[in-house]
């Protein structure tokens, strides 16, 4: 009589099925790490790049404390900022080659709402062309109406 051999219960091997899967997974995990490798080399060539930011200029528009204390008053302005070396900032500026102004148009005096227009110019330093960006927004500040009424008045 011939035996055959056969183990039962002792295979130590994967199954085609669970390679294919744990391949898959990895897969995905990997293309999941260049993601977030790309997207963190973009992040840093932006951030070199350092463009005013417009939204921020805006915040320093809404806050800005009326004059004569401040300098936030109808009309176009240049206001001074440290950030900006068109603005008088000095030879550490954020953005040396760069300079804001804004112009505060009241549209209902009376009750405070303005339109504001902010503009950047930028001075390339590659190719030495001047780059104009530009925002307009509502701003109501009813504090900055009655200043300015009430400097009217007197």
């Amino acid at each position: 009589m011939i035996k055959r051999c056969q183990s039962e219960g002792n295979n130590a091997g994967f199954t085609l099925a669970e390679v294919l899967i744990a391949v898959a997974i990895f897969v995905i995990a990997i293309f999941a790490i260049l993601k977030m490798v790309s997207q963190s080399m973009e992040l840093v060539k932006s951030m070199q790049k350092q463009r005013p930011d417009l939204g921020t200029l805006a915040g320093k528009t809404m806050m800005g404390l009326i004059a004569p204390d401040g300098d936030l008053a109808s009309g176009e302005t240049k206001p001074d900022d440290e950030d900006f070396g068109g603005n008088n900032g000095d030879s550490f500026a954020l953005y040396p080659n760069a300079g804001w102004e804004r112009y505060l148009e009241p549209i209902d005096e009376t009750n405070g709402l303005y339109r504001v227009t902010i503009t950047v110019e930028e001075l390339s330093k590659k190719d030495g062309q001047v780059t104009e960006s530009t925002l307009n927004f509502l701003l109501f500040r009813p504090d900055l109406a009655e200043a300015e009424v009430g400097a009217g008045t007197q």
